[in-house]
């Protein structure tokens, strides 16, 4: 770790380097390449790319304000990167079956190093702001670094996922590396309420979900998907009105909760799925918050978040106020495009949240 420094030069050198930004549809549209060129195509764009996405994100770490550079789990993320970035630029582009293979492996290390990145970055703001370091005065310039880390992190973390999974022998024909090609959006909503209700034993709530959720499901449709990463914003919004429902029960006599989730065909590029609640709603002054890295309002002891990757289940990142805004990153790339997320509250009456999921119909 110490000889570090020596490479900097080099980490200069590629982050002056315009790199590609990637959507949903770019790896969609790859679908389209030969299954036996697949492979070697993205070995060389993974090859060209990941050292300019790795050594950006060096700088934007080193250039960090407010000490944030110095902090301790900062540094260790910026180890992570850094020695991602000296493992694929001291090997050679990969030209033969066997050199692909040795590439794939070190992609593989490269993505299991990078996996507790989301929960360790916000450990590292919340031990700055402990410290009295930072104040609400920083918020909305760490907001503007966090949003840019986090949206290139979003798009080379899953163009390694899809990667490293055409390795893997799926003779599902319903599958192309991790997009399930027929995925249903209401079996994914089922599935986020069964395991709502499993964390909501786990921690001894009187609530049962059955009761209170109810799903209108208005078309059969079918769409192009990453599962995983729509699970996570449609579940951050599920948790967000379970919370608000709790929320209120706790303080209104005779009241009874209610969720209501709504899929309906907008057109035939798009899907809206409606998710009202009648819980404690969102003050006015507080709606344009709710879009921020909340690292200022998590109580607990930093020294024992335990560092999880993304889709951990107890991961803490929901506490860390990080579910709207990663939740927006991830439906924005999802969509290939912006603002797919509408929410509208009223104090003490509710919030109805309305996500634009599109379905990619010519590529089922």
């Amino acid at each position: 770790m110490n000889n570090f420094p020596i490479f900097y030069n080099k980490i200069f050198d590629y982050s002056l380097r315009k790199g590609n930004h990637i959507k949903f549809i770019d790896i969609l549209k790859s679908i389209n390449i030969k299954k036996e060129e697949r492979i070697v195509y993205l070995t060389k764009h993974i090859y060209k790319e990941t050292p300019i996405r790795l050594a950006n994100r060096v700088t934007d770490l080193n250039n960090l304000p407010f000490g944030l550079s110095k902090n301790h789990s900062i540094n260790k993320i910026r180890t992570w990167y850094l020695t991602s970035f000296l493992e694929l630029t001291n090997i050679k582009e990969p030209q033969s079956e066997k050199d692909i293979v040795i590439f794939k492996n070190i992609i593989n290390n490269i993505y299991s190093r990078h996996s507790n990145t989301l929960v360790t970055i916000s450990k590292g703001l919340y031990e700055l702001k402990k410290e009295n370091k930072l104040s609400d005065i920083e918020a909305p310039m760490i907001q503007t670094f966090l949003d840019r880390f986090y949206k290139n992190r979003t798009e080379i973390r899953i163009l390694l996922e899809q990667y490293l999974s055409l390795f893997e022998n799926n003779n599902d024909e319903n599958y192309f590396g991790i997009i399930n090609l027929k995925s249903e959006p209401v079996k994914i909503i089922y599935d986020i309420i069964n395991d709502l209700q499993f964390i909501i034993n786990q921690n001894r709530l009187d609530i049962l979900l059955d009761d209170i959720i109810n799903v209108h499901n208005n078309v059969n449709i079918k769409i192009p998907c990453m599962e995983n990463y729509l699970y996570y914003v449609i579940f951050e919004l599920l948790k967000n009105s379970t919370q608000a429902v709790l929320d209120k029960s706790a303080i209104e006599n005779n009241y009874k909760p209610s969720i209501n989730v709504k899929i309906n065909s907008i057109d035939s590029n798009y899907i809206l799925i409606t998710i009202e609640d009648n819980g404690i709603g969102i003050k006015e002054k507080d709606m344009e918050k709710i879009w921020y890295y909340s690292f200022t309002t998590s109580l607990f002891d930093s020294e024992n978040i335990i560092e999880e990757s993304d889709f951990n289940t107890i991961s803490p990142l929901s506490g860390l106020g990080y579910g709207l805004p990663i939740s927006e990153i991830y439906i924005n790339f999802l969509n290939s495009s912006k603002n797919n997320i509408k929410i509208n509250s009223v104090y003490k009456k509710g919030t109805t949240v309305y996500l634009y999921v599109k379905c990619y119909n010519e590529y089922l």
